[in-house]
């Protein structure tokens, strides 16, 4: 039987155990690194387009209320035009960021978009009084109240505010990220 030499074999195993480790332990510390590239890139993201609000798209409306007797709503008092600002757009907390590094995609997901503020412009109210008993002046606090009540029902059920809003949105956010997204080689951006 021969005997071992340990001067020449110990160099041998010792190199054989770094291998081995290194192959159990690296692809792991791999991931581990990946994900929080991940989890800094997505949180750098958020950090690029960090608002509450986003309001994306302004238009001006213009309406007409129409103003009922209290004790006999079939008989008109007087009618109101006016003139609001509506601001819609998109709450940014509820930005969705995902990134998939296997298939470098950034993906950007978009809230719903909302009305986030409605202005009522009171300086340019105009009555028509059918009820003379009605003056201008004692009517500004109730015609406030009744126009933004009016933009509000108007405003849901025109779509084109919030494809609007939503097409600047889309714009806005692509233009705050493009640059960070771009210094990150060979990955692409999607926006939802």
């Amino acid at each position: 039987m021969k005997s071992i030499n340990w001067k020449k074999t110990l160099p041998v195993l010792a190199l054989l155990a770094v291998i081995i480790l290194g192959a159990i332990f690296i692809p792991e510390m791999i991931k581990k690194n990946q994900k929080e590239v991940n989890i800094n890139t997505v949180s750098t993201l958020h950090k690029i387009i960090d608002v509450n609000e986003l309001s994306t798209s302004e238009c001006v409306y213009n309406g007409v209320v129409k103003v009922t007797d209290e004790n006999n709503p079939e008989k008109i008092d007087y009618y109101i035009s006016y003139e609001a600002k509506v601001k819609a757009g998109i709450d940014i907390d509820k930005v969705d960021i995902t990134m998939d590094s296997e298939n470098k995609v950034i993906t950007i997901t978009l809230p719903e978009i909302k009305i986030n503020d409605i202005i009522v412009d009171e300086t340019t109210f105009d009555y028509i009084f059918n009820n003379n008993r009605k003056d201008e002046l004692g009517q500004t606090a109730v015609s406030l109240k009744l126009c933004k009540e009016d933009v509000v029902n108007e405003i849901e059920n025109i779509d084109v505010v919030y494809e609007l809003a939503r097409q600047n949105a889309v714009n806005i956010v692509k233009g705050l990220v493009s640059p960070f997204v771009e210094s990150l080689r060979g990955y692409s951006l999607q926006i939802k």
